[in-house]
């Protein structure tokens, strides 16, 4: 019913029609489109079994494998080593290591390294290789879950805090960066990317979700006490906490070892079981959200190629396993990662500890006697053990220094970017299938440090190649708009026809047009020259879905045909969206009909708002030229450029952009503006381009200055870049500025 629903939303469209979709609707569409990097609590506690699918192909192979960090004395990767030098042992049985790798996260060889690891050899892990796979480095894969329901007010501002300053600063050219809570209240922002608006949006909507007790009274009781006195049964404790009970609403003292046989004892104790109660089945639901939730970030990654880290930001919470089985199901949470090679580094965001059993604040009641001894140290130390679990079974480590955090976190993404895959052949069942101890070290080398996760992965096993589906819509017979409706909600982009995207603005007297630019290699689509009619049609989805909910759609069918001239030029065609100014993230999908086969990407836009009396500037639209002609000038007139879809542009070319800058202060009819353009690689400017000004007479509309120029790129070498583009007007003395990525081939 969904699906049909959707479908009379979504595919209901005329070929050129446009519409707003109402709210009624965005919440079923949103649910479809959102990146489904999570599973909601309920489905996470009990996943559903997929059914078995003629269109899925399983290898078994017999190869397990894990991955190794290897430190020297001041937690420097140590590179070079050779295979010969790791002894492997599983259940203290020696295994000799038949597959070797070292690898750089992020690098483009990351997931063909981690498929299909070499033999090992000398020659396959000389050091030697290192240069080669840095220098390809395109970014990591970098995850934020805040623990928000376990967070106090001050640890949820210093976890804001942090995740600014990361997105600041830390963030390297071709990371991406998601940033999840437990309840999820960040919403459908909750996803991977690289654009700095989106992530800055996603930590402006953590509020504090913390759900603890409503008592207003002076007695104290933690989840540590509720779950002592629930599940350890600490009779001392509970004697403790009824004397403070009674004085509290003035019963009168109780006896000393917990037997309180009077009536106003009796109502204490009602009074106290019924808090613990309350407490403990509040920690439990919200240990079991955390975990749940967890659990469906960590299966999701499963099909994101290379390493991933994963920062757990928390207070801690209580695992107890004589009263849940919440640690139990926080080992197979570990279990899961070893599959997905994710890795966990867990930050107890709790600031300095006092003593917890004596809160003057709370007028807790002081006993001199011992039934209230070791709390202190039991409420700092047990809400972490979860916490070590997570990252000493991935192979991560806990930070528990909130007050450094910022370079805990840069500490932690540089120790986890180079690591060694070590892979063998089980000789049982209980190898298999991941029970068994591994130990790994280095003899002879006592000065080294080893850090692996406890669980292990079994390489290639149970491979999956999936022909024909995509979060569950798509098989061999669903129709072609489920096809569609399936690839524009994937959770990666889907490649069988490479497909991208390029968005901008511009703004008219009346209306922001968000303008996007898609693109599909001529040479993907299934056409015979040699045909009568040598043509192709494709059927185009796309949606623009802004952070307060609403949703615009297109559909379009794009007819490809092929000749001998065109055989080498993209296919490339355009869509124009009128919007109200906020952040868009913007999806498409294409089907060709012959074939089936489908394609789609996704980018995220922000189209800002500015007044009529304030300077703004639209996107900068790239296009690329040969370089064989000189370059161009501004001062000849605004020349049209063919937007270039995909933002990579060869080092022999010429790099041209576009922009539009508004509202300029005018003085006799003159503008005075001008335009300063940078290059800059990792937040440095490696390219300086001298401010030019804006020719005062470029246009007869006071409120609109087009503006182009030209950037050779044959000065820079290889690798991923950002064009920074600021126009300043000096008559009323504002400022404005865009930026985009490209990269240099």
């Amino acid at each position: 019913m969904i699906t049909t629903y959707l479908l009379s939303v979504l595919c209901g469209l005329t070929t050129a029609g446009l519409r707003r979709i109402s709210r009624p609707q965005i919440s079923i569409l949103l649910a479809i489109l959102a990146l489904p990097l999570l599973n909601v609590p309920g489905q996470a506690q009990n996943p559903s079994k997929p059914e078995p699918s003629d269109d899925i192909i399983r290898v078994s192979t017999e190869l397990v494998q894990t991955d190794v960090m290897v430190f020297d004395k001041k937690g420097h990767f140590v590179d070079g080593l050779r295979p010969e030098q790791f002894k492997l042992s599983l259940d203290g049985l020696p295994h000799p290591v038949s597959i070797f790798e070292r690898v750089t996260s992020g690098s483009p060889l990351e997931a063909s390294q981690l498929a299909t690891p070499r033999p090992a050899s000398p020659a396959t892990s000389a050091a030697g290789s290192t240069p080669e796979i840095r220098a390809t480095t395109s970014g990591r894969l970098i995850f934020f879950f805040v623990d928000d329901v376990h967070l106090s007010a001050e640890s949820l501002s210093r976890a804001r805090k942090a995740l600014l300053h990361f997105v600041a600063s830390q963030i390297n050219a071709g990371d991406k960066v998601a940033i999840v809570s437990t309840s999820g209240q960040i919403g459908f922002l909750q996803q991977l990317t690289d654009h700095p608006s989106v992530l800055r949006t996603a930590i402006s909507r953590l509020n504090y979700k913390r759900n603890p007790e409503g008592y207003a009274g002076k007695t104290r009781i933690t989840d540590y006490m509720a779950s002592q006195i629930a599940d350890a049964h600490n009779k001392q404790l509970f004697a403790y906490l009824m004397e403070s009970v009674k004085i509290e609403y003035g019963m009168g003292m109780g006896a000393r070892r917990g037997f309180h046989g009077n009536n106003s004892a009796g109502q204490a104790e009602n009074l106290l079981k019924s808090r613990i109660s309350q407490i403990t089945a509040q920690n439990r639901a919200d240990t079991t959200d955390t975990i749940a939730v967890l659990r469906g970030l960590i299966e999701s990654c499963v099909a994101l190629p290379g390493r991933k880290l994963i920062f757990f930001l928390s207070d801690g919470f209580i695992v107890d396993p004589r009263g849940s089985s919440a640690l139990t199901r926080l080992r197979e949470v570990t279990q899961i990662a070893a599959r997905s090679g994710a890795i966990v580094y867990s930050v107890d965001m709790r600031g300095s500890f006092v003593d917890a059993a004596v809160d003057a604040s709370s007028s807790d009641y002081v006993d001199m006697t011992s039934r209230h001894a070791g709390v202190s140290m039991g409420e700092t130390m047990v809400p972490r053990e979860p916490l070590n679990v997570l990252s000493d079974e991935t192979g991560g480590r806990t930070i528990v220094n909130p007050a450094r955090i910022d370079d805990a976190l840069e500490e932690a993404v540089r120790e986890t970017s180079d690591y060694y895959v070590l892979a063998w052949r089980p000789d049982s069942e209980n190898e298999r299938s991941a029970k068994a101890r591994l130990e790994v070290t280095i003899p002879g080398r006592p000065d080294l440090h080893i850090r692996l996760r406890r669980s292990y992965s079994v390489a290639n096993a149970k491979t999956a190649v999936d022909t024909g589906k995509t979060n569950g819509l798509l098989t061999s017979n669903a129709t072609p708009e489920v096809q569609l409706l399936a690839t524009l909600g994937s959770a990666q982009p889907l490649r069988s026809l490479p497909t991208s995207l390029s968005v901008g603005y511009v703004k008219t007297d009346s209306a922001y047009l968000l303008q996007t630019a898609m693109q599909v290699p001529r040479e993907a689509f299934n056409v015979d020259p040699s045909s009568v009619k040598p043509q192709s049609e494709m059927d185009v989805i796309g949606v623009a879905i802004d952070d307060r909910g609403l949703i615009y759609a297109f559909k379009q069918v794009v007819t490809v045909t092929s000749s001998p001239e065109s055989a080498k030029t993209p296919v490339v065609w355009n869509q124009q969206l009128t919007v109200q100014p906020g952040l868009y993230q913007v999806r498409v999908a294409v089907r060709e009909r012959g074939t089936g086969r489908t394609g789609s990407a996704m980018e995220w836009i922000e189209v800002l708002s500015f007044s009529p009396a304030e300077l703004g500037m639209s996107s900068l639209f790239l296009g690329e030229r040969p370089a064989a002609a000189g370059l161009g000038s501004s001062e000849n007139g605004p020349q049209p450029i063919r937007v270039d879809v995909d933002h990579r542009f060869a080092r022999t070319s010429v790099l041209r952009f576009q922009t539009y800058v508004y509202n300029a202060a005018r003085t006799a009819g003159k503008p005075d503006v001008w335009i300063r353009a940078q290059i800059l690689k990792g937040g440095e400017a490696v390219m300086v381009i001298a401010p030019n000004r804006i020719p005062p007479d470029v246009s007869k509309d006071p409120g609109l200055l087009p503006y182009w120029s030209e950037i050779a790129l044959n000065q820079l070498a290889p690798g991923s870049y950002t064009l920074e583009v600021s126009a300043t007007d000096k008559t009323g003395g504002a400022t404005s500025s865009q930026r985009i990525n490209f990269s240099v081939e």
